[in-house]
This record gives C-alpha cells, structure tokens and sequence, in this order.
C-alpha cells in the first residue's frame, strides 16, 4: 500500500474511516470543521464524463485544487532524502546519509512507529498504518512500530522492495519472488505463484505487476480492489479499499470502490506518480504538476514534483531538488517535517503563531492564508505574543512594543514607552511596563486595576477577560463589562494564562487550578480540572510537568491532548492547537492546523 522511494515505489494509504472524533484515524478536518465550525478546505470539483463503452473518464481540472499550507521543506542534507512515505498518523523520511528521519503519532496513536533505528542507513523506507519498514545498506528488511499481527517482523533474506499496508507488508526478493507477512485475514499474504517487478500493500489486500506488465491482485475484494482491468502497468498504488495503476501510455486506471470518485476507471494525461489513499487519490503529471481527486483531498506541491505520498490525513510531495513539502491534517505532528531552526519561545495564537528564534528574529506562520502568513518586522526582540484575528505584538530588545497584523481599534497601535512583556487578546492587547504597572489599548484601552500605584509580574489576555500577576504573587482579573463572575481563586502564584474565557495559573507548588466559562457546557468539567501533579509552566490548556514532558487537559477532537513525546522548555496554547520549545531549541506544533497555524517552518 504504501510505495515509499523516488525510484518508483511511492506510498498509498490504509484504512480509516470519518467517524468524528471517535476514531483515532478520523478525519482532521471534517472533524474539527464539525466540532469548532471553522471553515474547511473545499473538495475539488471534477468533471465526469461518460464515454460510449460507459467506461468513466475523469479530466482533472487545473485551478480546482484547495489551497494548501505552506510547504513544510525539509532540508537534512545536500540531498535532502532518497525517499520518504506518508503513513497513517506518521511520517518518515531517508537523509542524505541514509538514516531515517520520522515525526508525528504522538500521544496515544505512537506505537513506536516513528521510533526510527540509530546509527542504521537505509536505502528505501515505507510508513503503514502504525509500523514502518525499511531496506537497510544490506538489503534487509527492519521494520518498527505495532506488531500485532506480525507486520513488523519481516523474514531473514535480501529484499530489493518493501511496502507497509494497514496491518501486513510485503516485499520483493532479489529475484522478484513475493514475500508478505503479518495480518492474513483476507488472505492478502496469499502471494501467487508467480515473480514481479513491484508489489503494493493496501489495506486487506495486496497487488503486484508481473514481468510481463500485467497487474495481479489478492485479498479482500468485497469492492472489487483485488480485480484489475487488463492493462499494461509499470507502477501500482493499493489504497484501503481501491488500487490505481500508471499504464505504459502514461495513463492511470482505478478499480474497487469509487464512492468518494477516488478510483475512476481511466484518468487522462500523462503521470509520473501515482498514490492511492483511503477517499483520494494523488497523482503527479510527467512534467512536475500534483494532482488530486476524490474527497478529503489533503493538498498539492506549490512547484513541480517527481513523487507523491498519502497518509490517512495528509499528503507530502517530493520536489524536484529534493526537498519534501507536506499537507492537510496534523493532528498528530505528521504534517511538520524537522526544522533546523531554534527558538527562545514561541506563542500560539487563534488561526496563527509566532516565535522568537535564538538569534532574537521574530517569525510567524499560518493566519492569513495557506501562502501568506503574517509577516513580522526586523530586528531582534525579547518577546512575541500571537493573539485573535491574526494579530501579534512583539518587545523589541530595548524595550519597546510593535504591533502588526489588521487595524481594528487601535489594537495594533501600543503606547511609547518600555514594557517587560506584551499579551495579545481578541480585541485588546496589554502590556507591563518597566515600572510594573499595566497598560491597554484596543476595543478596552482601560487599565487592570483602579490604582497606578499597583505593581505586575505579568498579564494575559483572552476573549474578554484580563489577567494579571501582582508582585506578591496575587492575582487581579475582571471582566470587559466589569461583572465580578471572573474571580481568580486566592492565595500566591507563580504565573497566570488567560484562553478565550478561562483562565489558569500556576500556584507556588507547582500545582494548576483552573477557572471562567467553557465554549463546550459538556465539557466544562474538563477544561476547569487540569491533571494532578506538579508543573514547571502551563499554557492553558497545557503545560510543562517538572520531567519536561507536556500534557494537555482539553481540546481532544481537536487533537490537542495528543502531545508530543520528549522533553520541553516551555508550552504555548490556545483552545484549538498548541506549540511547545523542545529541550534542544526545536518548535514542534499539533492540533487544529486549518490554517498551517501548527506547521512552523
């Protein structure tokens, strides 16, 4: 199923179906566009056509595509990788040197699949479901990640091609013998008597094209995945419950089911690649342009590609310098590929983020639009806060607060003089001045607190309620109308984080207690009753434990208390996605990402 290198084996994708938020492999974005009504990406309108033999013929159009995220590139070397694989929730890639690099499956959904093997070099890699499997320089198969059904213990001997389905893989001997093994409920190991020049694993079945350019197929067929058409093939892609191959004229053909128009019997023009998925299909033109059709379609390359690879929720293409671009959904940090930058801090905002480099550069993505992300001005600054409607606001290192992104209010327009720390809210932003007092502009421009005379550590800002951290380690909040429903809870704190109409803060001991309103009256109880333990900072609704690792206590359909494994600095999130600083200066971002808010460069 998943055909994973630039040399012809590209990957496709497994089983997964849209039950929202039930399932773990649930569709990112329909789901969230369900729970939080944010807007989602258009399906891509085709043309059907309707030969005389009654056989469908899709044109695809040119300008239909949704817009995509920006492109995630990773460069891990001056050839940046020979292959690479989307898998369900995982993505893997092969360095200049050979070793592989994965990312994403956080939270529940690791499995160890993207756990890559140390110290070993790879010459072709291919990512599954929940496993992934690899050639290494000495021709054996190493696969990782679930072993429930054997699909991650390959047998001894050389392979020349391996490809990882939903629960089985399979692979080619030298001689293009057929080799598969793990699940064999449908009889997808069920290899013919016969030798081949490539081999695909889809969801239940599995499909190879003969010597003689035939396809042949086995295992589950209640769809008719497992009956190919009588054409000449040079390259095979078996989705869940479909299979799409490349003929010699250039050419593609799909069978099995086409509920979703992701497997029409013949797709004009001339293709390089082709990678069936769960409802889609993508497919890159011989001369560089990505395609895709069928529904939940995860976006296409902004320039010309050689390769394709689908995931159940997202879609990575390799360019022709090398360098891959991913798309779609990133629930779980599948969609961000490794970044060599570093940074101080970072902040989550409502549709983008920001964050403060080591070299004291601010930079933002997400927010505008999949291409265009709000773009901050030069030089070097303390701190960045990203707030509502694309809005940020950054301390300069002498002290001072410029503000960028659309002008309502005043917002973006803050007072002379020198702050500590600057927060961004929906309609109002505050600061805190070198002598300790806050000031606001914006919708609400009013001071927190009746007093000049009162001193802060810090402020926070959300929907409609501020927050701030007296010297003495109290806390002062109110409402913009001035009700008193907003209380903070007494006693001395360490720091406070207000998020749309909630508020947290961190007491001396580590522990976090939580208060204010809740979007979701079903889940309230959640949201205001963080885990126990002791923390070292928190961003509500998530934070830094005192072993650096992060847990979120809200925001599960939008795949926000699936954090990342690993250790970190800090945290910064909001109602929808979160982005944390790693130990070793890393920005690593999941959630919502419907606007590339969680895809950092």
């Amino acid at each position: 199923m998943y055909i994973g290198t630039v040399t012809g084996w590209l990957p496709a994708v497994l089983k997964s179906r849209c039950v929202f938020a039930l399932l773990l492999a649930a569709w990112a974005i329909a789901g969230f566009a369900c729970t939080f009504n944010e807007p989602s990406q258009p399906t891509p309108t085709l043309e059907l056509e309707r030969t005389t033999s009654a056989a469908a013929v899709v044109t695809v159009p040119t300008n239909t595509l949704p817009a995509t995220p920006p492109p995630y590139i990773y460069t891990g070397g001056t050839n940046a990788s020979a292959s690479f694989a989307a898998g369900g929730k995982h993505t893997c890639m092969l360095q200049s040197d050979g070793m592989a690099a994965c990312w994403g499956a956080s939270g529940d959904t690791d499995k160890g699949q993207a756990d890559a093997p140390a110290g070993v070099s790879f010459t072709a890699i291919t990512a599954g479901y929940e496993h992934t499997c690899g050639i290494n320089d000495r021709d054996l198969a190493e696969c990782w990640g679930d072993n429930s059904s054997g699909q991650s213990s390959p047998p001894r001997g050389r392979f020349t091609h391996v490809d990882a389905g939903r629960a089985h893989t399979c692979g080619l001997r030298g001689d293009g013998t057929p080799v598969c093994w793990g699940s064999n409920e449908y009889g997808q190991l069920d290899v013919p008597n016969s030798t081949f020049v490539a081999i695909t694993a889809g969801g239940e079945h599995s499909c190879g094209i003969a010597r003689d350019g035939t396809a042949h197929c086995w295992g589950d067929n209640f769809y008719g995945q497992s009956v190919p058409p009588d054409n000449l093939f040079h390259e095979l892609s078996a989705g869940n419950w479909h299979t799409c191959g490349i003929k010699r004229d250039g050419s593609i053909a799909c069978w099995g089911s086409d509920s979703y128009g992701q497997a029409p019997e013949m797709v004009e023009g001339s293709y390089q690649a082709v990678s069936a998925s769960n409802n889609y299909t993508c497919a890159v033109y011989t001369y560089g342009e990505s395609h895709c059709w069928g529904t939940a379609v995860y976006g296409a390359t902004n320039g010309p590609a050689i390769a394709s690879s689908s995931g159940d929720e997202h879609s990575c293409w390799m360019r022709v310098n090398g360098t891959v671009e991913c798309g779609g959904g990133n629930r779980y940090g599948q969609g961000t590929l490794p970044s060599s930058d570093t940074y101080k801090s970072v902040s989550s905002g409502e549709s983008h983020s920001c964050g403060v480099r080591t070299d004291d550069t601010v930079v933002c993505w997400g927010g505008v639009s999949w291409r265009k992300p709000p773009t901050p001005p030069t030089g070097s600054f303390l701190s960045v806060s990203a707030g509502a409607q694309r809005r940020s606001c950054g301390v300069r290192a002498g002290g001072t607060v410029v503000c960028w992104g659309p002008y309502q209010s005043g917002q973006t327009s803050p007072p002379n003089g020198s702050f500590r720390s600057v927060s961004v809210g929906k309609g109002t932003t505050c600061g805190v001045r070198v002598d300790g007092t806050i000031d606001c502009w914006g919708s609400d421009g009013r001071k927190l607190g009746s007093s000049s005379q009162i001193s802060f550590q810090s402020v926070s800002v959300g929907g409609r309620q501020t927050c701030g951290l007296r010297t003495d380690g109290t806390l002062l909040c109110r409402n913009f109308d001035d009700s008193d429903d907003f209380s903070p809870p007494d006693g001395k704190f360490q720091s406070v984080i207000v998020s749309g109409q909630n508020a947290c803060a961190l007491r001396l001991d580590g522990s976090v207690e939580c208060w204010g309103y809740d979007y979701d009256i079903d889940r309230a109880s959640d949201f205001v009753s963080p885990p126990t333990g002791r923390f070292k900072s928190i961003s509500n609704p998530c934070g830094v434990l005192t072993d650096e690792s992060v847990t979120c206590w809200f925001g599960d359909s939008a795949g926000m208390t699936a954090a990342p494994t690993g250790t970190f600095e800090s945290v910064s999130a909001n109602l929808y996605h979160a982005c944390g600083v790693r130990t070793d200066g890393r920005v690593v971002c999941w959630g919502l990402n419907y606007r590339g808010q969680a895809a950092p460069p």
